[in-house]
């Protein structure tokens, strides 16, 4: 019995009250907080810069203003028989505005253009404004 008591006092001795270990509670949160956002704001960066560096590859070769000078200074090939496939009414109305536009164009600039063809495009599954949104929404960084 006396073996136990004298255990006893050795361990309240050496026991520490809760109140003695607020300061290292506090000080321990605060740094691990501050530690974790700062991980978060350097995997922010090194996100961004990594974008930027692969975006580097996909610029395009040349500027809106020089695609438009090249388009205008190479005229369409003329040819003497279009090609022209069934198609309703309204897709031979909307030929005809196509070719007056085009006429029109060339008068401006002094040559004749011509439709060598017309072909029907293939209907896409989704509409422009769905692929518009899917190719905003999924474009990387």
């Amino acid at each position: 019995m006396a073996d136990l008591a004298k255990l006893l006092t050795a361990v309240t001795k050496n026991a520490t009250v809760p109140s003695e270990h607020v300061d290292m509670m506090w000080s321990t949160l605060v740094t691990g907080i501050v530690v974790v956002f700062l991980i978060l704001i350097l995997l922010v960066f090194i996100l961004w810069a990594m974008g930027k560096v692969l975006n580097l590859k996909k610029k395009p070769k040349n500027t809106p203003a020089e695609a438009a000078a090249s388009v205008q200074a190479a005229p369409m090939p003329v040819v003497s028989e279009p090609e022209i496939e069934e198609y309703d009414e309204d897709d031979g109305e909307i030929i005809a505005v196509i070719a007056a536009a085009i006429a029109a164009y060339g008068e401006a600039d002094g040559k004749q253009y011509r439709i060598a063809s017309v072909k029907r495009k293939e209907k896409s599954l989704r509409s422009n404004w769905s692929a518009a949104g899917i190719n905003e929404n999924t474009r990387p960084f």
